[in-house]
């Protein structure tokens, strides 16, 4: 009785600490995002581009922007650089008020939303240690990958986040409906997490064993990114230089098919050129947090291969520091591989202990015990159906019906096409040399399952005289105060990082000096501002980034009608340069000095 009262009592405890984890992370995250906003240090790139993209596209102007720099060219619209059409009904919030502070608190909300599938998916998986699904929660929360998403600027792609963890949390309970709109939802944020639903629908046939669902979805992925890449893209940026982001991978290739054929003529230059000591060291910065129990489920992790491969084969340091935007497709993998490792853990401690993990006080239900032999997960079974009626289940329900209606009308195309697939092999199988390598290939397998079984074999028997020693519940300790350590060792080893996102003081005077020259502007004025200041004025239909003082307005670009730039923001070796191109403006008789406050510099047109 005490034993019951005490789970019941951490299971409370768990779920207050996960409100309270989550209400502390949106509250601090929303204040710093908006700080950073109010004390100039948020960018052009990409916080200006994504509010006039939403203010365009909420007066009729869908995924137009002319916020461009001398270094970033291309058609003012956002299709010719990315397909998001999550923006479309991201723009509804701008319907009553146009404000930045509304995407980075609501991209904060959404990120910390995603603490509540970590923390389920935990309790379904590990329900013996009640408070380790607050801790995943949180530590999901302090990563460096997070928090660097969540800080910089504001990405449609952040969303695909937490559209990951839902999806994983549908498909657990076996809430396909809901699983099917997770995925949509995360492929809408960018064109590029199709290949990573790609790969999770392959995943449901091997391990799920869903082959239509799976077949589906990997179909959708792809011409989803075929689409995007071969269509949508190309359509809105004609010509051969069409990807404004093919620089990062250059050293492979001119062009994607180049790169490929460059890489199978010429494998060594993955090894050559890509295996470095900075990118192990963000690999590292990835699994630490979870205090690499994410390597015990290996399998997971396949499914960040294509956020992985896009961002370790890049040239751009960027991409592979940790700390920006373009992890938000790999860390909802390295959570759920953190829970099943977690999970692999337990369970040989307990068979190596001589425990039975199939009916002790350690055994989860719906979670078949793994033995020596292999390490595998199963699907946990569908929630019992007599249990009371959520709010939120008549809904799902009836979202759930019309998919089925949906999903009958191409089950019989589905059935067609794998019944033809079947025959395939039949024939195949039938030629002498097909016999030969199937026949080799089951050799060779059977040789190395017997390996592997006897290499876990001789290490269980010498882990056996340890786990006799420790019992599970010293073991959910340690593991505790090992995950708590090793996340706080990566905040400490990546803080210099995020350290240049912090705001580091509140608006004081000279934010009120700089927004009483902004205020100068016209609303309906082209402008080109500075970095620092250009989300400050990206509400307007004409803007360009300072050096460039022509927009790229999809009718007549021109010349703007003011400039705006910090001089004090300017990087130290742009600095001369930057002094020089104001001075000729002036000098030239283009523009006038308006206004000079605190290191900013406000002209104007002599012609305005």
């Amino acid at each position: 009785m005490i034993k019951h009262f005490d789970a019941r009592k951490q299971q409370r405890a768990a779920w207050w600490l996960l409100l309270v984890a989550i209400l502390v992370y949106a509250i601090v995250m929303s204040l710093q995002a908006t700080l950073r906003y109010d004390t100039f240090k948020a960018t052009a790139f990409d916080l200006g581009n994504m509010d006039q993209v939403l203010w365009n596209t909420i007066h009729g102007r869908w995924f137009q922007f002319t916020n461009q720099a001398v270094d970033w060219y291309g058609p003012p619209t956002r299709l010719a650089l990315h397909f998001e059409p999550i923006l479309l009904p991201l723009s509804l919030l701008y319907a009553f008020r146009a404000d930045p502070h509304l995407l980075l608190i609501f991209q904060t909300l959404a990120l910390a939303s995603g603490a509540l599938p970590v923390f389920l998916l935990t309790r379904k998986y590990i329900p013996e240690w009640p408070l380790l699904a607050t801790l995943m929660a949180v530590i999901y929360l302090i990563s460096p990958a997070l928090l660097g998403l969540n800080i910089f600027d504001f990405h449609p792609i952040s969303l695909a986040t937490p559209s990951l963890l839902y999806a994983v949390l549908a498909l657990t309970y076996r809430r396909y409906g809901w699983f099917i709109l997770a995925c949509i939802l995360a492929a809408a944020c960018k064109e590029d997490i199709p290949f990573t639903l790609a790969i999770l629908g392959l995943f449901l046939i091997w391990k799920y064993k869903l082959p239509r669902l799976g077949i589906a979805l990997t179909i959708g992925s792809l011409l989803w990114s075929f689409m995007a890449f071969g269509i949508i893209i190309p359509h809105f940026y004609p010509g051969t230089q069409h990807n404004n982001f093919w620089y990062r991978y250059e050293i492979l290739g001119s062009s994607p098919s180049a790169a490929i054929g460059n890489v199978i003529v010429h494998p060594w230059l993955l090894f050559t050129t890509f295996i470095t000591f900075d990118r192990f060291y963000y690999l590292a910065s990835l699994f630490r947090s979870t205090g690499f129990l994410c390597l015990l489920a290996p399998e997971w992790l396949l499914l960040a291969l294509p956020g992985l491969a896009e961002n370790l084969l890049s040239t751009d340091p960027l991409l592979y520091s940790g700390v920006y935007h373009y992890n938000a497709a790999i860390i909802p993998f390295v959570m759920f591989a953190a829970i099943h490792g977690t999970r692999r853990l337990i369970t040989c401690w307990q068979t190596w202990r001589g425990e039975d993990c199939e009916n002790g006080p350690w055994s989860p239900k719906g979670y078949a015990p793994m033995k020596r032999q292999a390490l595998s997960i199963t699907v946990p079974q569908a929630q019992d159906e007599a249990a009371p009626l959520t709010p939120w289940q008549p809904l799902a329900r009836s979202f759930s019906s019309a998919y089925k209606r949906l999903a009958a009308a191409i089950n019989t195309w589905l059935s067609a096409g794998l019944d033809s697939m079947k025959r395939v092999p039949q024939r195949v199988q039938q030629n002498p040399a097909s016999i030969r390598l199937i026949a080799f290939i089951q050799t060779r397998r059977t040789s190395l399952v017997c390996m592997l079984s006897i290499k876990w074999q001789s290490f269980s028997e010498r882990m056996e005289p340890l786990a006799r020693g420790v019992p599970v519940l010293r073991l959910q300790w340690i593991t505790f105060a090992w995950i708590l350590v090793m996340a706080a060792l990566n905040l400490i080893v990546i803080a210099p990082t995020l350290n240049n996102f912090w705001a580091d003081h509140f608006p004081g005077t000279r934010e009120q000096n700089i927004q009483r020259l902004l205020s100068m502007i016209p609303a309906d004025a082209s402008i080109s501002a500075g970095s620092n200041l250009n989300p400050h004025v990206s509400e307007r239909q004409r803007l360009a980034v300072f050096p460039s003082i022509s927009d790229s307005s999809p009718d007549t670009p021109s010349t703007v009608q003011y400039i705006i730039v910090d001089l004090n923001a300017v990087f130290p070796e742009d600095r001369v340069s930057t002094d020089n191109e104001i001075n000729h403006l002036i000098r030239s008789g283009q523009y006038i000095e308006l206004a000079r406050t605190e290191g900013v510099v406000l002209l104007v047109r002599r012609s305005t």
